[in-house]
């Protein structure tokens, strides 16, 4: 039987059947892959901290008949710090939704997989999740290629403010130009973040000032990204992140 060794985060876990549960790791090396974790809900498992959400691990995985199979592993790193802020800790948890959804299965991710590592060591350490969830969501689409346009008018080129963001041709368009009829408005500024985003990533982030205007209005961006060309129109950690930034 082929064996997979490799880094790995786990995004999700969930029960199957009386004693295993089923997780979906994303590995450094193979991407996305569902991995079956035998016996891990009995109380003597050696394995039960291993495929815990937000686990950082080295994997060593064996193929069954219909998926991996976890064999052993390490823990590198349990992002349990996350846990001692409800905001810091749903903002993992929708960076883990977001991958999940995002990526085919048992397809190479390195670069993901290595950007979404490095964003949870940054969510540890910032007091502003918000500007580290724009900043990932960003570099996530650039990942994924869907960067959004953002040097000057789609149609003329031109950087004329107001701006518009246009889904349609995932850029910005000026205001005398054509636009299609979901297009949002969006200011110089939240475009010069996006840009500032795009091009340092996490470098110096914790000095970047981004208001909650600015804010609202690259989380609509990046929103309206995922719904048009990922089909993510829903994102259950998402609604639920939205409401502890109400309180």
């Amino acid at each position: 039987m082929a064996e997979l060794r490799s880094d790995a985060l786990v995004l999700r876990s969930r029960d199957w059947r009386e004693a295993d549960r089923l997780v979906t790791l994303l590995t450094c090396d193979a991407g996305k892959i569902t991995v079956l974790a035998r016996g891990v809900k009995k109380s003597k498992s050696k394995f039960a901290a291993l495929v815990e959400p937000l686990t950082l691990g080295r994997y060593l995985l064996r193929r069954g008949k219909s998926m991996e199979i976890l064999i052993q592993g390490e823990i590198v790193k349990p992002y349990f710090s996350l846990q001692g802020s409800l905001l810091h800790y749903a903002t993992a948890q929708y960076f883990c939704e977001l991958v999940e959804r995002s990526l085919p299965n048992n397809e190479p991710a390195s670069a993901v997989f290595t950007l979404l590592v490095a964003t949870l060591e940054i969510l540890e350490k910032d007091a502003n999740p918000a500007r580290v969830a724009r900043c990932f969501e960003l570099n996530l689409l650039d990942e994924l290629g869907f960067c959004p346009a953002l040097e000057g008018c789609f149609h003329c080129g031109r950087q004329l403010n107001p701006y518009y963001f246009d889904f349609a041709h995932g850029a910005i368009v000026c205001g005398q130009c054509p636009r299609s009829q979901d297009s949002i408005l969006i200011s110089g500024a939240a475009v010069a973040v996006m840009k500032r985003f795009l091009k340092q990533g996490f470098h110096r982030l914790s000095i970047c000032a981004v208001s909650d205007v600015v804010n609202d209005e690259i989380g609509r961006v990046c929103a309206g990204i995922f719904r048009t060309s990922l089909g993510l129109a829903e994102i259950k950690s998402r609604s639920f992140l939205a409401n502890i930034e109400k309180v």
